[in-house]
């Protein structure tokens, strides 16, 4: 029995607590179902928060003869984090421009996440494998599933192929990415043979399954770290290298030119917004209404632009720093950079694999939305929690006492964050059993969920749409009004127009027509509704000039109702000012 102390603490006890509640923990919420707004991992997350938390605090109260005591100091990355995260409680307390709760809370989560990883692993140092290890075996696990999903045909989506646990093939080949990565990374630091071909081998698979993704973010991210990685492998030949790469990246391009378009007119609009307040951005969940407004900027200022051809529905940045940089404004872009490029410098001292393994998903975000989605947030938060540990090891009897009053004091927040997280979880939940419906009978279910959902576009969407099924005109506005501050989808100007025009101001419904065609000006149907209401006004000279618009429009997608409106448009000039009219 004497023994046990002194094997416990040459096991290392807060070691073992870190492995289990760590990484091996939060790596299998990695594989939970990912969902757009709130999901079960989300609460499962904040509950083993708690769980880490109390193990930290009964780390204090275990004799010091079974187990060390912590040992970590504050490090200048905790410092980062602290201040990054104040002003982003700043940003969010002092602008209120938008509504943007989901976006606070699961910040504040991945705040909270790593605080408390940070308060456990002050107890004992982390090996990298562990986590190298465990993101492996996520990869692998992710990479099984695709390939099931390819070869029986259930992915989340009918319209792709493979998916994995997430909603589509584009976040999904990060995971890949990411798994082989590191595991190319990690091979040429192995020197065991059995533990390089078990490592070859499950970076094979996913290297193998990657290009099925179809990603180009995937295949340049890829690449980019590749090219760093091997350099001296190649170096002889590095121009021959460098100028194949450079066509392939040309090729990607024109391979889904309209996509690669699309995103470029995302940045532009959001920028063009962005410039009108250059410092402290737009204000945080701004970004959507900030692309709508900076598109109608651009239209206005240039309207034959080919790049308006390829827009789409903003849904996402698709480049994380950009969305930093347009909410947050350039206070919070540098605070964004230092803080990761010094997490990334002490990546660089204490574990190359993970290294480049965060720095393949970095680039990746240039083009993507990997941090939009919790397992990305999860795996980042992670190593960054476990390299801040790492590098401050050293014990410092001043401070060290303050993990102890920190993990204290995060247990109140942590509850705090999963009740209001539970609420909104069940707001959702509730929400989705009427999604659509336009009964009346669901008003009263509404406005008991608005104060849950004023940030999901949805909602008010289907709200609004109720309220005028109805004929509460005005109520229709309030609630589509309010999704104009979170979407960039000019169908609710659409709706707010037909408001307008049914409650007789046909004024207000020409603005709003023409600034849904303004936000997506490849799209006919605003032009079919401004005819129409010209038509209904007795403005004939306007209703010919739009239904010749109508006519000669080139659609992005033609279908039958786009065929439909141009006959109407057609058939209008033919009746009333004649057929030579048309040409």
């Amino acid at each position: 029995m004497k023994r046990i102390p002194k094997i416990c603490k040459e096991i290392g006890l807060p070691r073992v607590l870190s492995i289990i509640l760590g990484p091996f923990m939060l790596l299998w919420l990695t594989l939970a179902p990912v969902e757009v707004r709130w999901a079960e991992a989300d609460i499962r997350l904040l509950c083993g928060i708690m769980v880490i938390l109390a193990m930290a605090v009964m780390l204090w109260f275990i004799p010091s003869k079974i187990c060390e005591k912590a040992k970590g100091s504050w490090g200048w990355l905790d410092v980062l984090v602290a201040v990054g995260t104040l002003y982003y409680v700043m940003r969010v307390w002092l602008g209120t421009e938008y509504p943007c709760a989901t976006a606070f809370l699961k910040t504040i989560e991945m705040v909270l996440l790593y605080f408390c990883l940070r308060c456990l692993m002050a107890h004992g140092k982390l090996s990298s494998k562990w986590i190298m290890g465990g993101l492996l075996v996520c990869g692998v696990y992710e990479a099984g599933l695709g390939l099931s999903q390819m070869l029986n045909g259930t992915s989340r989506y009918y319209l792709y192929l493979l998916t994995g646990t997430f909603q589509n093939p584009g976040p999904y080949s990060a995971f890949l990415m990411l798994g082989a990565v590191i595991g190319l990374a990690w091979m040429q630091e192995v020197e065991k043979n059995w533990q390089k071909h078990i490592i070859m081998g499950t970076t094979g698979l996913m290297f193998v399954l990657l290009p099925a993704t179809w990603s180009r973010a995937a295949f340049i991210s890829f690449g980019i770290v590749g090219l760093w990685m091997f350099r001296k492998s190649y170096w002889p030949w590095r121009w021959f290298v460098w100028a194949v790469c450079i066509v392939m990246c040309v090729l990607f391009y024109f391979i889904k030119q309209g996509s690669a378009d699309g995103r470029i007119l995302i940045w532009l609009s959001a920028l063009t917004t962005w410039l009108h307040y250059p410092w402290t951005g737009v204000g945080i969940g701004g970004f959507l209404h900030a692309s709508a407004n900076g598109i109608t900027e651009l239209y206005a200022n240039n309207p034959s632009s080919a790049l308006f051809a390829s827009g789409g529905v903003t849904d996402y940045a698709f480049n994380d720093l950009l969305k930093v940089l347009v909410e947050q404004g350039i206070i919070g872009m540098l605070l964004c950079i230092i803080m990761v490029g010094y997490m990334l410098f002490l990546l660089w001292q204490h574990s190359k694999p993970l290294f480049y393994g965060m720095l393949s998903l970095l680039i990746f975000s240039m083009f993507s939305y990997p941090f939009e989605l919790l397992p990305y947030r999860i795996i980042f938060v992670m190593v960054a929690a476990w390299v801040a540990s790492v590098h401050s090891q050293q014990s410092d009897s001043r401070v060290r006492y303050a993990w102890f009053v920190l993990s204290l004091l995060l247990i109140l927040p942590s509850y705090l964050i999963i009740k209001q997280l539970q609420i909104r979880y069940n707001a959702d939940r509730d929400y989705q059993m009427f999604a659509g419906m336009v009964n009346e009978a669901f008003f009263k279910d509404y406005y008991e969920l608005l104060p849950f959902e004023y940030d999901n576009p949805r909602f008010l969407f289907d709200f609004g749409k109720t309220l005028r099924t109805h004929g509460r005109y005005n109520d229709s506005n309030d609630m589509l009004r309010q999704g104009t501050l979170v979407s960039a989808d000019p169908m609710f100007y659409v709706l707010m127009g037909n408001n307008y025009k049914d409650m007789g101001y046909s004024d207000l419904a020409e603005k709003s027509y023409k600034k849904a065609f303004s936000i997506m000006p490849n799209r006919i149907y605003p032009l079919y509704l401004l005819m129409q209401l010209y038509k209904e006004t007795g403005n004939s000279k306007k209703a010919k000039e739009y239904a010749k618009k109508v006519v000669s429009f080139h659609e992005k997608i033609i279908s039958p109702a786009t065929k439909q409106m141009k006959e109407e448009a057609k058939s209008l000039i033919y009746t009333e000012f004649g057929t030579n009219e048309i040409q």
